[in-house]
């Protein structure tokens, strides 16, 4: 029997996790929003009961620094294209990991090397 490797996109080492937290305000900037997935015509509704208490209101306290996410955004731009997609899916457009390893060209493992990589690069780069 095959046994499939599963890559944890979520662990960060813990040199990196400043740049992390920066990395998760970008994504907030970028978004527009800190309600993920809500028009602005709507953010003001209450969400279904079934979601109320997991995800509705779970970054909504969460502060933009919007300096800040516009030198991440410059600094991202920069990076090499596979790191700038790695980075951009794992922050901004999460889809399903197999659907970006399709579109970036690499495997599961490669798409972490790559994000942990690029963490790496805008750490070394004093960001």
């Amino acid at each position: 029997m095959k046994v499939k490797n599963y890559v944890d996109f979520h662990q960060v080492e813990p040199h990196q996790r400043e740049i992390d937290a920066r990395l998760m305000n970008w994504a907030r900037w970028c978004r527009g929003t800190t309600v993920p997935m809500t028009s602005p015509m709507f953010r003001m509704v209450p969400p279904p009961p079934r979601v109320r208490g997991d995800m509705a209101y779970q970054t909504a306290g969460a502060v933009v620094d919007r300096m800040d996410a516009a030198k991440i955004a410059k600094a991202v731009a920069a990076l090499p294209q596979g790191h700038r997609s790695a980075i951009n899916w794992h922050y901004v457009k999460p889809v399903s990991p197999t659907r970006a390893c399709q579109a970036i060209g690499v495997t599961q493992e490669g798409l972490f090397t790559l994000v942990r990589d690029a963490r790496q690069m805008l750490l070394n780069r004093s960001v």
